[in-house]
C-alpha cells in the first residue's frame, strides 16, 4: 500500500508530520502527486489559535471542511488535518470511471493539475477529479500550483469594483492584495493606496503601482486614507487582511458614501464594537470576493475565469516569486514557527512548500 506524509495541526502552535496510508483508488478518483504547495494566511491564524466559534461555523459544503471529526464536533476544532489546500501536481492514475474534468476536458495521467481543497501538504493524495482543476496552457507549472490562492485573488481582482478614475484602498498588500492592487491600477484607479504594517511588502505595492503606501503602525490608517481624498473617503475599500477583522474596521472607515466595501479575507472571530450604521445609512454595497465558497460548478467557472487572465500575463507574477520563499514538506513545522513570531513583520508574499 502506497504511503504519504501528511500534516497535522494538533493543536495551537503545535504541528505534526505523519506517514498515512493512502485510500484504495477508487473508480471515481484520481491519485495525484504533489509538486509544489503553499501556506494560506488563514492558516498562519489556525496555528495562532484564532480560529471560529462553534457558533459561527459556516454551512458550507463538506469538500471545505478542515479535517475529518468526529460527528458533532465543530469543523474548526483541533487537530486540523491532513493539511494543505493550496498546491498542485501531476495525475499519476485514473480511476476506471473517471472521464472529465468538472467543467469540461478530458483527465489523463500526467496532466498537471491545480487543487481547489485538502490536503496538499503531501506527497501525494487522492481525491474527486472536480476538486482539481487543469492547469492552463501558457502557464507555468509552480504559477499553476497556486490555482485556489491566485484564481481567487484574480477573480477577486475583476470583481472588486473598480472603474476609470475611482479612488481605492487596498487593506493588506500580502499576495492577495497585491494582485488586487495589480488590478485596481489597470482598471484605471486614479489613486491606489496600499496599508500594510510590512515596510518591505509597502515597497512591493510602490513598485506595483501604489500611488500612497500607509503603515497602520505608524499612523492611523482611517485619517490618512480620508486626509488623501479630501474628507470623502474612497469609492473602493478592500479588506485583504482577514483573521481578527481589523481589516474589515479599517475598510469600512476609509470607503465613501455609497461606495463599495469589497470583502476578501477570512475572518473567524467576532469584531468588538462593530456598528452596522453606515452600511445602512451610505448605502453601502457589499461584495464578497471569494471565487470558491459557491456551488463546485460556479467555483470551478470563477477559477477559470481568473485563470484566463492570468494566461494572457495580467499580472505581474515575477514579482510574487522574487519575495517568496520556499522550504521542504520535513521544514513546516519550523516554518508555521518563524512566521507567526512576529506576524507584522512576515514579509513573504507566498511560502511555498515542496516535497
Amino acid at each position: 500500500m502506497l504511503e504519504t506524509r501528511a500534516v497535522f495541526l494538533e493543536d495551537v502552535g503545535k504541528i505534526s508530520i505523519k506517514k498515512i496510508p493512502l485510500p484504495e483508488l477508487k473508480p471515481n478518483q484520481v491519485l495525484v502527486k504533489t509538486h509544489q504547495a503553499s501556506i494560506c494566511g488563514s492558516e498562519r491564524y489556525f496555528y495562532r489559535g484564532i480560529t471560529v466559534r462553534p457558533q459561527d461555523e459556516a454551512r458550507t459544503r463538506p469538500e471545505h471542511e478542515l479535517a475529518a471529526h468526529p460527528e458533532g464536533k465543530p469543523k474548526h476544532a483541533f487537530p486540523m488535518g491532513p493539511w494543505g489546500h493550496e498546491g498542485g501536481g501531476t495525475i499519476v492514475e485514473v480511476g476506471s470511471a473517471v472521464e472529465e474534468y468538472l467543467g469540461g476536458g478530458k483527465v489523463k495521467v500526467g496532466d498537471r493539475v491545480g487543487s481547489l481543497v485538502y490536503p496538499t501538504y503531501t506527497d501525494y493524495w487522492v481525491t474527486d477529479p472536480s476538486h482539481v482543476q487543469p492547469i492552463p496552457n501558457g502557464v507555468s507549472f509552480e504559477v499553476g500550483c497556486l490555482y485556489e490562492a491566485l484564481g481567487c485573488a484574480a477573480w477577486a481582482a475583476l470583481y472588486m469594483g473598480v472603474k476609470l478614475g475611482d479612488t481605492v484602498a487596498i487593506n493588506g498588500v500580502g499576495f492577495a492584495g497585491n494582485i488586487m492592487l495589480q488590478g485596481a491600477v489597470k482598471a484605471g484607479a486614479s489613486k491606489v493606496m496600499a496599508i500594510d504594517p510590512s515596510p518591505k511588502k509597502l515597497e512591493i505595492a510602490r513598485k506595483l503601482g501604489a500611488d500612497y503606501t500607509i503603515n497602520p503602525k505608524e499612523v492611523d490608517p482611517v485619517e490618512a486614507v480620508l486626509e488623501l481624498t479630501h474628507g470623502e473617503g474612497v469609492d473602493v475599500a478592500v479588506e485583504a487582511v482577514g483573521g481578527t477583522g481589523i481589516g474589515i474596521v479599517q475598510a469600512l472607515g476609509q470607503v465613501r458614501h455609497n461606495g463599495i466595501l469589497a470583502l476578501y479575507g477570512d475572518n473567524y472571530i467576532p469584531v468588538k464594537e462593530f456598528c452596522f450604521n453606515r452600511f445602512h445609512e451610505d448605502g453601502l454595497e457589499v461584495r464578497n470576493l471569494n471565487a470558491v465558497h459557491y456551488t463546485k460548478l460556479r467555483s470551478v467557472e470563477n477559477m477559470r475565469e481568473a485563470y484566463r487572465a492570468v494566461e494572457r500575463g495580467v499580472f505581474n507574477l515575477d514579482i510574487i516569486f522574487e519575495n517568496s520563499v520556499s522550504y521542504k514538506l520535513d521544514q513546516i513545522a519550523e516554518v508555521f514557527k518563524k512566521e507567526t513570531e512576529n506576524p507584522e513583520e512576515q514579509s513573504s508574499l507566498k511560502t511555498l512548500i515542496i516535497p
